[in-house]
Parts: C-alpha cells; sequence; structure tokens
C-alpha cells in the first residue's frame, strides 16, 4: 500500500495499529475489512507464498495486529501457529457475541488437502483440537496453519471454555 501524501510504499510494524510512511512521515490506520467474518486488514503489500487452496499470490495482512498471510482470491489465512494459538486465545477471551450453535463436521471436508507453501508436503488435515468443529491444515515441520474464509470467526464463537 502506498502513501496517499507522497506515493512512497507504507510500512507496518507487528503490533502497531497503523501503517507509517518513511519518507514524509504520515501514517494511516490499519483498516480491516468489514465484508470478511474473520476481520483481516490488508496491508497490500505481495507475501513471498502462494495459497495453498486456490494458488493465488498470498498478501501480507494482519489479524488483531498480529501479521498473517492472506488470500485476496480465496480470504483464507496463513498463520504461524504461535501466532494462531495467541490470536484464537485472546479473540475467544474478549468474544462478547452470541455463542454459536456446533455443527457437525462434515466427513467429506477431511479426505481433501492442501500443499504446504513453505515445503510443498501434504498438510495434516484435521479437526481442530479446541471449540468450533472447524478443519485445520497443518504442516508441523513449517510450523504453520492454513484456514480457509470464516473458520476463524467460527472458533471464535464457538460454545464453550473461554
Amino acid at each position: 500500500m502506498n502513501c496517499h501524501n507522497c506515493g512512497a510504499p507504507l510500512a507496518w510494524t507487528p503490533g502497531a495499529s497503523v501503517l507509517n510512511c518513511g519518507f514524509c512521515g504520515s501514517y494511516r490506520p490499519l483498516t480491516v475489512a468489514d465484508e470478511l467474518a474473520d476481520r483481516v486488514s490488508r496491508l497490500g503489500s505481495a507475501a513471498e507464498r502462494s495459497c495453498p487452496a486456490c494458488g493465488h499470490a498470498l498478501e501480507q495482512a494482519a489479524v488483531d495486529r498480529t501479521p498473517v498471510e492472506a488470500c485476496p482470491h480465496c480470504h483464507g489465512l496463513l498463520f504461524a501457529d504461535e501466532a494462531f494459538a495467541l490470536v484464537v486465545r485472546d479473540r475467544r477471551a474478549n468474544y462478547r457475541g452470541a455463542e454459536a450453535r456446533p455443527i457437525p463436521v462434515d466427513a467429506a471436508r477431511l479426505a481433501g488437502h492442501h500443499h504446504c507453501p513453505d515445503c510443498d508436503r501434504v498438510m495434516d488435515r484435521h479437526c481442530y483440537g479446541g471449540p468450533g468443529n472447524q478443519i485445520l491444515d497443518t504442516c508441523s515441520p513449517c510450523g504453520l496453519v492454513w484456514l480457509d474464509s470464516g473458520e476463524l470467526a467460527a472458533i471464535e464463537a464457538a460454545p464453550g471454555r473461554r
């Protein structure tokens, strides 16, 4: 994303709520894409990986001021496993909406597979061990977690211990 004042590239520091221009010193608030249930802030710059679900180039993004990579096409999210755990813990602790009714896991979804965008191995596909009855794709050797669009919001609103 470029500065609206001078056109130079904006930079983001993880944990910050603004994008800064190193050239003119202006800043722009980090905005959240309202149309996405997962509340992702797109940073407007390309990431080095491709989407494990649809193959499009991932973009750098932030979820709750935590760096992630997001697919602009299918809206999936790629987390480092530690970042995923922190975001889920914080979102569940701070959630004040109505708890979603758990729905049974569709066993057919467990049959598919994605390849890790780092090592190209088939990612492990399994039911998330926490609430929400969601299916996650993980690569333990690379420490990555892939979520399809809406899965983070479903985990956040799932019933159970907060």
